[in-house]
């Protein structure tokens, strides 16, 4: 068995980029899913990308990190259900930060492995877990 992953929408016009993602668990633990893999899935692709705004519901009872790739992958937003009959929603606005969105610092860039590619992992996700993500982001 596999978790069902559909991407339900994708934009990227050299500049910002729109990213929306549907995954329904069996109950197989994610590990560095790569939701967006920026050198496959953007053309005249960036360095890095930075988040604009993250758009998360989840449903079931896990904890959900996305992150950026590298030998030590570097978290930057985790979020947690406790309940398995409700889903909750969370909404995140990053375009009032420094430079209109969160971004990785010139040494996260500079980190071994590095490649700007948007992960998510969770150890605890269960049969009938699952999430619907957008994401969105513009070049760095």
């Amino acid at each position: 068995m596999a978790n069902t992953v559909n991407t339900e929408a994708f934009f990227w016009d050299g500049a910002r980029g729109a990213y929306h993602i549907n995954l329904s668990s069996d109950g197989t633990a994610l590990s560095d899913l790569n939701l967006i893999d920026i050198s496959a899935d953007l053309v005249s692709a960036p360095d890095a990308i930075k988040i604009r705004t993250v758009q998360l519901k989840m449903y079931g009872n896990f904890i959900l990190t996305l992150e950026f790739d590298a030998t030590t992958d570097i978290a930057f937003l985790t979020a947690e259900t406790q309940t398995a009959d409700v889903s909750q929603e969370f909404n995140w606005d990053f375009r009032d930060f420094p430079n209109g969105g969160w971004q990785l610092t010139a040494g996260n860039k500079a980190a071994a492995g590095f490649t700007g590619d948007l992960l998510a992992t969770s150890s605890t996700i269960a049969n009938l877990d699952g999430f619907d993500l957008v994401v969105t982001f513009s070049k760095d």
